[in-house]
């Protein structure tokens, strides 16, 4: 526990011993000395509140960052513990609708882990360096495949989304002007049932994601095209607001340090690996 820290960590003790150390000879505590006990835990709860950094996590995105019985669970949330563990600096995180997240983090609330980079975010956020990078493919039912070499071979269909995701500057342009019909859920597997149904023309998923959940039952019938949509990297980022560049910088170092000596790697196959 580092010293700023360590006069929260001593015990009070019993009201004779209060008293006395207010010079209070009755051994019950005077007014002013229940006002500096008052003051001390006040100052004390404020800087167990400033110890812990929090980070928000997607709730619905297996592999990489979920929710399971409670719990922030997934590749992103490994990482991230790892590196803040390496930097010696307290971190909570916590798994929640993406939208939320991303409302709480450009709000200064909150980091968030396993972001996309766009324009319209980095007016708003600092970055990291980049954690990991996901392949973007579309999945399609196999009798009604279709060439896709670039956007335009997109126009007029209806694509499933994940609610509150930017995929590329270009996907995001032609869904807002209506080029591409956007439908949004809030897991890969509701999105990818409804193309199995034939309510979609294609599905945005990573690929890790998206291979694991075509071996579930009634999802056998669907392809992924093999022409990625994108390749993106993911990031830790914190609102420009919040004025955590310095620990962006550290956390860079760590996360240069953990490639270099190969235990990024690990953790990165060891979860992986895991169904």
């Amino acid at each position: 526990m580092s010293s700023r820290f360590q006069i929260c960590a001593q015990p009070v003790g019993n009201a004779s011993t209060a008293g006395y150390a207010c010079g209070n000879s009755r051994g019950s505590p005077s007014m002013p000395c229940l006002r500096l006990l008052a003051i001390l835990l006040l100052s004390c709860s404020v800087l167990s509140a400033r110890a812990q950094t929090l980070i928000a996590i997607d709730n619905a995105n297996p592999p990489f960052m979920y929710q399971q019985d409670g719990q922030p669970r997934g590749l992103y949330p490994l990482l991230l513990q790892a590196v803040f563990a390496r930097l010696g600096e307290p971190l909570a995180i916590q798994a929640m609708p993406w939208k939320r997240a991303l409302l709480r983090g450009a709000a200064g609330e909150l980091g968030i882990g396993g972001i996309y980079k766009n324009a319209e975010r980095l007016r708003v956020f600092d970055y990291s360096a980049p954690i990991f990078e996901e392949r973007l493919l579309l999945y399609v039912q196999r009798e009604r495949a279709f060439d896709f070499r670039g956007i335009a071979d997109l126009h007029g269909k209806r694509v499933g989304v994940i609610r509150g995701w930017s995929y590329t500057e270009e996907f995001d342009q032609a869904a807002r002007t209506g080029q591409i019909e956007t439908q949004e859920g809030s897991a890969d597997e509701a999105n990818l049932r409804k193309l199995a149904s034939g309510r979609l023309d294609a599905v945005i998923a990573i690929e890790l994601a998206g291979q694991r959940l075509l071996a579930l039952p009634g999802l056998e019938q669907l392809v992924a095209l093999p022409r990625p949509l994108s390749i993106n990297p993911t990031y830790l980022v914190f609102a420009k607001q919040a004025g955590q560049g310095a620990l962006l910088q550290r956390f860079d170092q760590a996360l240069k340090d953990m490639r270099r000596d190969g235990s990024l790697q690990r953790l990165i196959e060891q979860e992986i690996a895991t169904p």
